[in-house]
Protein backbone atom coordinates (compact mmCIF):
# COMPACT_ATOMS: atom_id res chain seq x y z
CA UNK A 1 0.00 0.00 0.00
CA UNK A 2 1.72 3.31 -0.73
CA UNK A 3 0.60 6.52 0.76
CA UNK A 4 1.15 9.91 -0.45
CA UNK A 5 2.58 11.51 2.61
CA UNK A 6 5.43 9.85 4.93
CA UNK A 7 3.19 9.20 8.22
CA UNK A 8 3.00 6.02 9.38
CA UNK A 9 6.48 4.84 10.06
CA UNK A 10 8.41 8.01 10.64
CA UNK A 11 8.75 9.11 15.08
CA UNK A 12 6.80 11.31 16.43
CA UNK A 13 7.75 14.50 17.48
CA UNK A 14 7.68 17.89 15.89
CA UNK A 15 7.87 17.80 12.11
CA UNK A 16 7.33 19.86 8.77
CA UNK A 17 5.73 18.42 5.74
CA UNK A 18 6.32 20.08 2.31
CA UNK A 19 7.62 19.84 -1.00
CA UNK A 20 11.30 20.47 -1.38
CA UNK A 21 14.05 20.31 -3.65
CA UNK A 22 16.26 17.52 -2.84
CA UNK A 23 18.93 15.14 -3.80
CA UNK A 24 20.87 12.73 -2.78
CA UNK A 25 23.86 10.48 -3.16
CA UNK A 26 25.25 6.75 -1.77
CA UNK A 27 27.83 7.14 0.48
CA UNK A 28 30.42 4.04 0.63
CA UNK A 29 30.00 3.75 4.13
CA UNK A 30 29.43 5.86 7.82
CA UNK A 31 31.26 9.43 7.61
CA UNK A 32 34.12 10.11 8.85
CA UNK A 33 35.06 13.25 10.68
CA UNK A 34 37.60 14.64 8.50
CA UNK A 35 35.26 16.15 6.20
CA UNK A 36 32.41 17.42 8.31
CA UNK A 37 33.67 20.76 10.05
CA UNK A 38 33.31 23.16 7.01
CA UNK A 39 29.61 21.24 5.77
CA UNK A 40 28.75 21.93 9.42
CA UNK A 41 29.93 25.94 9.88
CA UNK A 42 27.59 26.28 6.22
CA UNK A 43 24.76 24.66 7.60
CA UNK A 44 25.25 26.85 10.24
CA UNK A 45 25.48 29.86 8.42
CA UNK A 46 22.61 28.89 5.97
CA UNK A 47 20.27 28.05 8.87
CA UNK A 48 21.22 30.85 11.09
CA UNK A 49 20.06 33.25 7.93
CA UNK A 50 17.10 31.48 7.51
CA UNK A 51 16.09 31.74 11.04
CA UNK A 52 16.79 35.62 10.69
CA UNK A 53 15.02 36.11 7.65
CA UNK A 54 12.00 33.98 8.90
CA UNK A 55 12.15 36.21 12.25
CA UNK A 56 9.12 38.01 12.76
CA UNK A 57 9.60 39.52 16.16
CA UNK A 58 11.99 41.42 17.71
CA UNK A 59 13.74 40.42 20.87
CA UNK A 60 12.19 42.83 23.87
CA UNK A 61 15.33 43.69 25.07
CA UNK A 62 17.34 44.91 21.90
CA UNK A 63 16.47 48.21 20.58
CA UNK A 64 15.21 48.91 17.56
CA UNK A 65 17.86 50.11 15.91
CA UNK A 66 20.13 47.04 17.11
CA UNK A 67 17.79 45.21 15.26
CA UNK A 68 17.73 46.81 12.19
CA UNK A 69 21.42 46.28 11.87
CA UNK A 70 21.90 42.64 13.20
CA UNK A 71 18.95 41.96 9.87
CA UNK A 72 20.95 44.09 7.38
CA UNK A 73 23.87 41.92 8.06
CA UNK A 74 22.54 38.82 8.30
CA UNK A 75 21.17 39.68 4.67
CA UNK A 76 23.93 41.00 3.10
CA UNK A 77 26.16 37.51 4.48
CA UNK A 78 23.51 35.43 2.85
CA UNK A 79 23.98 37.97 -0.50
CA UNK A 80 27.29 37.24 -0.45
CA UNK A 81 26.98 33.62 0.49
CA UNK A 82 24.84 33.25 -2.62
CA UNK A 83 27.03 35.56 -5.17
CA UNK A 84 29.71 33.11 -4.22
CA UNK A 85 27.41 30.29 -4.86
CA UNK A 86 26.53 32.03 -8.88
CA UNK A 87 30.25 32.68 -9.55
CA UNK A 88 31.06 28.68 -8.84
CA UNK A 89 28.77 27.97 -11.27
CA UNK A 90 24.71 28.01 -12.68
CA UNK A 91 22.64 25.28 -11.52
CA UNK A 92 18.79 24.32 -11.58
CA UNK A 93 17.44 23.06 -8.57
CA UNK A 94 16.57 19.60 -8.38
CA UNK A 95 13.09 18.03 -7.90
CA UNK A 96 10.93 18.99 -5.21
CA UNK A 97 9.30 15.90 -3.44
CA UNK A 98 7.16 15.52 -0.36
CA UNK A 99 9.31 15.55 2.54
CA UNK A 100 9.16 15.17 6.23
CA UNK A 101 11.84 16.91 8.46
CA UNK A 102 12.51 16.54 12.19
CA UNK A 103 15.29 17.35 14.06
CA UNK A 104 16.87 13.90 13.28
CA UNK A 105 14.81 12.39 11.07
CA UNK A 106 13.49 12.74 7.25
CA UNK A 107 11.42 11.25 5.36
CA UNK A 108 11.10 11.61 1.24
CA UNK A 109 8.20 10.26 -0.70
CA UNK A 110 7.70 9.71 -4.40
CA UNK A 111 11.52 8.09 -4.41
CA UNK A 112 10.04 5.15 -7.12
CA UNK A 113 11.97 6.70 -10.07
CA UNK A 114 15.34 6.74 -8.68
CA UNK A 115 17.28 3.20 -7.67
CA UNK A 116 16.33 2.37 -4.35
CA UNK A 117 18.18 2.47 -1.09
CA UNK A 118 18.69 -0.36 1.45
CA UNK A 119 17.84 0.20 5.18
CA UNK A 120 21.86 0.58 6.62
CA UNK A 121 23.19 2.04 3.44
CA UNK A 122 24.55 5.73 4.06
CA UNK A 123 23.78 9.15 1.55
CA UNK A 124 24.54 12.46 1.37
CA UNK A 125 21.66 14.71 1.30
CA UNK A 126 21.12 18.12 0.05
CA UNK A 127 17.78 19.87 0.63
CA UNK A 128 16.72 23.01 -0.23
CA UNK A 129 14.82 24.54 2.90
CA UNK A 130 13.55 27.78 1.18
CA UNK A 131 13.68 27.42 -2.63
CA UNK A 132 13.95 30.93 -3.55
CA UNK A 133 17.38 30.61 -1.62
CA UNK A 134 19.39 28.07 -4.16
CA UNK A 135 21.55 26.65 -1.23
CA UNK A 136 20.90 23.04 0.39
CA UNK A 137 21.53 22.34 3.89
CA UNK A 138 24.14 18.80 3.03
CA UNK A 139 23.51 16.11 5.83
CA UNK A 140 25.04 12.93 6.40
CA UNK A 141 21.77 9.76 7.05
CA UNK A 142 21.87 6.20 7.29
CA UNK A 143 18.84 4.67 5.55
CA UNK A 144 15.91 3.54 7.87
CA UNK A 145 13.94 0.66 7.51
CA UNK A 146 10.12 1.82 5.84
CA UNK A 147 7.06 0.07 5.71
CA UNK A 148 5.99 1.70 1.94
CA UNK A 149 7.96 0.79 -0.94
CA UNK A 150 8.62 4.47 -2.54
CA UNK A 151 9.67 6.46 0.85
CA UNK A 152 13.52 6.78 2.07
CA UNK A 153 13.15 7.23 5.54
CA UNK A 154 16.88 8.89 6.93
CA UNK A 155 18.12 9.03 10.22
CA UNK A 156 20.17 12.44 10.29
CA UNK A 157 23.62 11.34 11.98
CA UNK A 158 26.88 13.35 13.05
CA UNK A 159 25.50 17.09 13.08
CA UNK A 160 26.81 19.31 16.04
CA UNK A 161 24.82 19.88 18.74
CA UNK A 162 24.53 23.67 17.43
CA UNK A 163 23.31 22.92 13.69
CA UNK A 164 20.86 20.09 15.02
CA UNK A 165 19.79 23.36 17.43
CA UNK A 166 19.78 26.03 14.94
CA UNK A 167 17.62 22.69 12.55
CA UNK A 168 15.28 22.20 15.63
CA UNK A 169 14.31 25.94 16.00
CA UNK A 170 14.05 25.88 12.34
CA UNK A 171 11.65 22.81 12.26
CA UNK A 172 9.47 24.50 15.02
CA UNK A 173 8.82 27.52 13.40
CA UNK A 174 7.60 25.76 10.08
CA UNK A 175 5.71 23.62 12.37
CA UNK A 176 4.06 26.36 13.92
CA UNK A 177 3.27 28.10 10.38
CA UNK A 178 1.99 25.35 9.34
CA UNK A 179 -0.52 24.87 12.10
CA UNK A 180 -1.73 28.94 12.00
CA UNK A 181 -2.31 28.51 8.48
CA UNK A 182 -3.81 25.41 8.87
CA UNK A 183 -6.15 26.83 12.30
CA UNK A 184 -6.78 30.14 10.13
CA UNK A 185 -8.06 28.16 6.82
CA UNK A 186 -10.20 26.15 9.26
CA UNK A 187 -11.63 29.99 10.85
CA UNK A 188 -12.71 31.29 7.21
CA UNK A 189 -14.20 28.55 5.84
Amino acid sequence: MSQSSCDSDVPSGVHFQAELPIVWEPLPGPPDASGQVSGHLANEELLGSLLILDESVSEPEEDAQQEHWRRVEAKLDLMLSLLGEVLVGQRGLPVPRPVRLGGDVLCIDGVSDLPPAAAGDWLRVQLYLMPRIPRPLVVIAEVLPSEVSTRLLLCLTGLPETTRDLLERFVFRQHRRAIAQARSLSDSG
